[in-house]
């Protein structure tokens, strides 16, 4: 992204991380999701308050984000900011997330999402640039 649009990034960064096995991986954020975990981050913006547009990327685990966005987006007022999402899937496309974002995003606008297969992933380029032009990004 950061070299397509020049913007600012961050990385939302479990201080207990899942697995890097991915089988065990979609356990844990399974579990996670039955339990409605926060998990903690290793660190969070001072401010999002500079931000008019955030793109916000993840995996879609279980038909939705990973709980450490919902840890991240609950700590931060998005009034009058817009969330693009986009995430990596396996078939379930954007699932709930779009819907699960405006829920854990106060005041946020939630703009569409694009989903892109995990096995497409690395030749996505394309599609992702369009999807900046789409939405004045680029």
């Amino acid at each position: 992204m950061k070299e397509l649009t020049g913007a600012d990034t961050y990385k939302i960064e479990m201080k207990e991380p899942y697995s890097p096995v991915y089988m065990t991986c979609i356990d844990e954020a399974k579990k996670d999701k039955q339990k409605k975990a926060r998990p903690e981050l290793v660190s969070y913006p001072d401010s999002i308050d500079e931000y008019d547009t955030i793109v916000l990327g993840y995996p879609n685990y279980w038909g939705t984000f990973p709980m450490a966005v919902a840890t991240f987006l609950e700590r931060y007022d998005f009034t009058g900011k817009t969330i693009l999402p986009f995430c990596t899937n396996e078939g379930s496309g954007m699932g709930s997330s779009e819907s699960d974002i405006r829920k854990a995003a106060r005041g946020a606008t939630v703009g569409k999402g694009l989903a892109i297969t995990g096995s497409q992933a690395a030749d996505s380029k394309e599609a992702v640039k369009e999807w900046f032009v789409l939405n004045g990004l680029i």
